[in-house]
């Protein structure tokens, strides 16, 4: 899975993450500073779609796993107005991910300026001032802010402005990378085959 979602106005010099931690959300704010043949997704190392499934797993049952999301989408602090939706997982090739990395750059500025000219108003409601607005005209990202991919690629989304969204970085897009890592750790996306996203209408992401 892969948003490449990360990139701020200052060019602040790369943290180092640890690639066997947890989050994926540290996956992608690395993937952004290493470059992209560097990053290796836990997502595709535990290899869902070419690895039998051990009958020794156990994993929650959709009914209660869904249960858990919606409580987390309240724990994280999420919008109420976030929906939860479900979503087979489909993996896209390296060779797929390779072609839309460039293209996906390209789009997320673009977006950027369409937001802070066409949508100033709804930018405010999003809680960002004249300054971000005006770094959104620039074609880069405010501080704390992040387009977000609403369906990520290995789930069926698209790099199409309606799959995007202007989304805090913390506490919102943290918090839904948390409750999707959730769904790995527990192995229901292994088991599964498909997880349960928060999901959103719109071009941005708050109350």
């Amino acid at each position: 899975m892969w948003e490449w979602s990360n990139r701020t106005v200052k060019k602040k010099p790369p943290e180092k993450t640890d690639h066997n931690a947890a989050s994926l959300l540290a996956a992608y704010n690395d993937l952004i500073g290493s470059g992209y043949s560097a990053y290796q997704s836990r997502i595709r190392d535990i290899q869902i779609a070419e690895t039998p499934v051990d009958e020794r797993i156990t994993a929650p049952d959709p009914e209660a796993l869904y249960e858990t999301v919606r409580q987390k989408i309240a724990e994280f602090g999420l919008p109420a107005s976030t929906r939860i939706i479900e979503k087979e997982y489909a993996p896209q090739s390296w060779q797929e991910m390779n072609r839309s990395f460039d293209r996906y750059h390209n789009l997320r500025s673009r977006f950027f300026k369409l937001i802070g000219y066409a949508d100033a108003e709804d930018c405010r409601c999003a809680g960002l001032n004249d300054n971000d607005i005006a770094c959104l005209r620039e074609g880069f990202a405010p501080e704390n802010y992040n387009i977000h991919l609403k369906v990520p690629a290995d789930f069926g989304g698209s790099l199409d402005f309606d799959n995007f969204s202007l989304i805090q970085t913390r506490p919102h897009h943290a918090g839904i990378h948390r409750i999707i890592d959730m769904q790995i750790e527990n192995n229901f996306l292994r088991l599964h085959k498909k997880i349960f996203l928060p999901w959103f209408e719109g071009k941005f992401y708050y109350d």
